[in-house]
């Protein structure tokens, strides 16, 4: 049995005088434990949070910086569920917190008072990100479609306004055309780089889209690079331009040539652009500069270009200042082979279209004519050249036309034709 008096004596004789001791020895074992601690614990948050089945998602490194960030969340049993769809509500909230958009007002739609999600939705019906529905609802529960998606995503970025250009581009994918609702949106949602590359050429707009597809995207668009501020210069020899941002920072910027230009809304070249602009710029996520957006006075290049867009490639905008000259004949010998194969396209010869651009009036009647006349011959089996007689009373022409036929009908059936 051992004493308290020995074991007092053994801890007394091993005590240290600590006001002999440093204070920087003293603290370093207390960093020490502190550090292991954090490590700990930090090590068990992330195993927490991460998602058990994303490894080898092809969307994985998306799916976990948006979880580390806190915009995009698990289920409680530790899963992601990435091929799952996702609701137009999930997804509001996405938005609404990967670009820190908060609601000021009250919701508009009749459906969400109440839901889980309003105030984000609200946050982006405020913002002009997402629309509802014609009867008032926005549909909280409904899967939303990668068409959706996209257009939500080109609005939250500030381009998914009208902008007005002479020639639409190609359309990247084939079940997606120049009429679709959502095809501006796709384009430069393609063009910037934010889709999932596996589509290909067959975007599928009315598939709901899911979760590591829209991972993908949230985090492609954060990545994303953009500039806003005033112009400070433009050197159309070196294709850059020079913008202060709206904390002071000057911003040179070296524009390719296969960037899409607009200043108020117009397509333009980089020369159009004028120092004092406000300026939005939105680069890939290597830096590439692919839309700008200028807005300042409007010239007269934004009204030609405008008018020019307008008639659909007819006028082109030294004709607009022709007309604005009243310079009828500029315009006329410019428009006029535009205008005839316009007509021909549509369907009329080039000797009709001729003559209704001479206003040839006289002349039109007998093409008319002859056209009326081509119509019934086809209709009828007989010759144009009886129709016309008959139109122009000649009953002698028509008596010689109309024995020929009766001539050629009888041949035809002796020899059986």
């Amino acid at each position: 049995m051992i004493s308290v008096d020995y074991v007092s004596l053994r801890v007394t004789r091993k005590k240290i005088d600590r006001s002999t001791v440093p204070f920087k020895v003293r603290i370093i074992p207390v960093l020490a434990v502190l550090m292991v601690i954090w490590l700990s614990a930090a090590f068990q948050i992330e195993a927490s949070i991460r998602p058990s089945d994303i490894e080898g998602c092809w969307a994985e490194e998306a799916i976990l910086a948006l979880v580390n960030e806190g915009i995009i969340t698990g289920y409680p049993d530790g899963t992601f569920k990435p091929e799952d769809p996702v609701t137009r509500a999930e997804f509001s909230k996405m938005i609404a917190k990967a670009f820190a958009i908060r609601a000021a007002g009250e919701p508009v739609f009749s459906d969400i008072e109440g839901n889980w999600a309003e105030a984000y939705i609200a946050a982006l019906t405020e913002a002009g990100i997402v629309s509802g529905f014609p009867d008032g609802t926005f549909r909280p529960l409904r899967d939303i479609s990668r068409a959706e998606m996209t257009e939500i995503l080109i609005r939250t970025i500030k381009l998914g306004d009208k902008m007005d250009k002479l020639k639409q581009p190609s359309p990247s994918f084939i079940d997606v055309d120049h009429d679709h609702w959502a095809f501006h949106s796709i384009e430069v949602a393609n063009t910037l780089g934010v889709l999932p590359v596996y589509f290909g050429v067959v975007f599928e707009p009315d598939l709901p889209s899911t979760r590591a597809e829209t991972a993908y995207m949230i985090q492609s668009l954060i990545g994303l690079r953009i500039y806003e501020g005033e112009l400070a210069k433009v050197d159309n020899q070196q294709g850059t331009l020079t913008v202060t941002t709206r904390g002071g920072i000057e911003q040179r910027i070296i524009v390719p040539l296969d960037t899409a230009i607009y200043r108020n809304n117009v397509e333009a070249g980089l020369e159009r652009l004028l120092r004092g602009d406000e300026v939005y710029v939105v680069s890939d996520s290597v830096g590439q500069p692919k839309f700008i957006k200028a807005r300042g006075l409007v010239t007269k290049d934004d009204v030609t270009a405008k008018v020019s867009i307008l008639s659909k490639g007819a006028l082109e905008p030294k004709d607009v200042e022709a007309l604005a000259r009243s310079d009828w004949n500029t315009v006329r010998e410019d428009l006029e082979p535009k205008l005839l194969q316009n007509m021909v396209e549509k369907g009329l010869t080039e000797e009709e279209a001729s003559v209704i651009l001479k206003q040839n009036w006289s002349e039109l009647g007998e093409l008319a004519k002859k056209r009326v006349a081509g119509a019934l011959s086809s209709e009828l089996g007989i010759s144009q050249e009886l129709i016309i007689s008959l139109f122009d009373l000649d009953w002698e022409q028509a008596k010689a036309y109309g024995q020929i036929e009766v001539a050629q009908y009888v041949l035809m059936r002796l020899l059986n034709l």
